[in-house]
């Protein structure tokens, strides 16, 4: 029995018990705040999810956070010291077009996250695999840690011990394109909503639903759409309908200070947004779930006390103009970018905003070290402290910060301990953590299965309609 029809045999009891029977077929129509691409290598919602359902995994998470097998066919234990992984994908694995999958797509496709001018966000999920300098310097294509045994076996070398490393491959990046439950029905046509159909050849059978449709909605149509039946799921951050679920809090906001830019006055102002009410700017700022975020993690993935304040640092005044750099097209950015504005005025700074409209031209700004301070927000992929550490030092400071990060969290730490040490690299690194964000699910009154994993991620596979066909 395949794992898919497991879960459905596990929950058929449940399901029974309420009078009702799973239902195959029919579109499925998916609310979001923004258009979806096909390429599925962004890293906002609409891009996450086309990623989540057009590729396969190699490990999944239960309810409980617990890694099980996905593409690969067991979950990998560390050998060694912690730097050496062995990985063998369940054999017969096939892409949407019968393709067979092996160990040379995998080794491939741990490479591609490194390359490409800029890299991809999604690269630390292979920064720790030794070779991964090289790769992203464009010397080669091919990492120099990653050794192909046989088609379906593959040994994966770290630069450094990183037990956690099992977690970055359940994370959605590192799955295998064309091999998920989904395949792109073609290319979206301007305005039209993204299609997805269902692939005959999943490892794990197919979805319930024919086909997804993603349409970009704004907040007042999705409601009257979701209302009307005409919609079954939407994913934004505001409460729509009375069928709401929140989606944990996992898109971190971090404040990124530029000290080749500000010299001195790097730490007091650093200290001056350390200073801000976080909590004011969750509850004020921010439109869907959302909690201050105290330290270079969200508290669902590094949890314990928050750590005692540190220290004033070196005396000084921050520097009295500033420029702050921010997306102004990612959600609630401007606001938190003009609230900020304020409270530093009150403190004797004046800030003025340079919003720009995409995640790709911030971060090719921030490459360049073309910025006084910048608000970054960083979706969190791996259900990990270090991790989610290390993935926010990547898109803030890059690689060589990424990987001290994570090198530093992975050891064993109480949770106290955990975040006092996250505390201290995000100053030693210029960063200051502002808010933690997340969005809503909100539901048709027809739609079930819907279940939102420790990482925050739709499947949209196990998605089905009362009735089944779309009305």
């Amino acid at each position: 029995m395949s794992r898919a029809l497991a879960l459905l045999a596990a929950a058929l009891p449940a399901l029974a018990a309420a009078g009702v029977r799973p239902a195959w077929g029919g579109t499925l129509r998916i609310g979001l705040s923004g258009p979806a691409r096909a390429a599925g290598e962004g890293a906002d919602p609409a891009d996450l999810l086309v990623m989540r359902a057009t590729s396969a995994p190699l490990l999944e998470l239960d309810a409980r956070g617990r890694l099980l097998p996905g593409a690969l066919a067991e979950v990998p234990a560390a050998e060694g010291d912690g730097r050496v992984f062995r990985l063998r994908l369940r054999p017969g694995l096939v892409d949407a077009a019968g393709r067979r999958l092996g160990a040379a797509d995998l080794a491939a496709r741990l490479g591609a996250l490194l390359s490409g001018s800029p890299p991809s966000p999604h690269a630390f999920v292979a920064l720790p695999i030794a070779g991964a300098d090289a790769v992203l310097d464009g010397r080669t294509h091919t990492l120099s840690g990653v050794q192909i045994l046989s088609a379906t076996e593959l040994v994966i070398t770290l630069a450094f011990p990183l037990p956690q490393f099992p977690l970055l491959l359940a994370a959605a990046p590192a799955g295998l394109p064309g091999a998920g439950p989904f395949v792109l029905a073609g290319p979206a046509l301007a305005g039209a909503p993204l299609r997805l159909v269902r692939n005959e050849r999943h490892h794990e059978g197919r979805p319930f639903a024919d086909a997804l449709e993603l349409h970009a909605r704004d907040a007042r149509i999705a409601a009257r759409l979701l209302e009307k039946g005409e919609l079954d799921l939407v994913l934004r951050p505001e409460a729509l309908g009375s069928r709401v679920t929140a989606l944990p809090a996992l898109t971190a906001t971090v404040a990124v200070l530029n000290p080749d830019r500000l010299g001195a006055g790097t730490e007091p102002l650093r200290r001056a947004l350390a200073a801000i009410d976080r909590a004011e700017l969750a509850l004020r700022f921010v439109r869907g779930p959302a909690e201050p975020l105290a330290t270079l993690a969200p508290s669902v993935l590094l949890p314990g006390a928050p750590p005692p304040a540190a220290p004033g640092g070196t005396a000084g005044a921050p520097p009295p103009q500033v420029v702050l750099l921010a997306d102004a097209g990612a959600a609630d950015q401007r606001a938190l970018a003009e609230r900020i504005q304020v409270k530093l005025f009150d403190r004797g700074v004046r800030v003025s905003l340079d919003l720009v409209d995409g995640a790709t031209t911030l971060r090719a700004r921030l490459a360049a070290g073309d910025f006084d301070a910048a608000l970054v927000p960083v979706t969190i992929l791996a259900p990990d402290g270090a991790l989610a550490a290390g993935q926010i030092a990547w898109a803030t400071r890059g690689a060589a910060a990424a990987r001290r990060v994570m090198a530093e969290l992975a050891a064993p730490l109480e949770p106290g301990a955990a975040r006092a040490a996250a505390d201290r690299l995000a100053r030693e690194l210029a960063l200051v953590p502002l808010v933690a964000s997340g969005l809503r699910a909100s539901a048709g009154p027809a739609l079930e299965g819907l279940v939102a994993r420790p990482d925050g991620a739709i499947e949209g596979g196990r998605l089905w309609r009362l009735g089944g066909a779309s009305p």
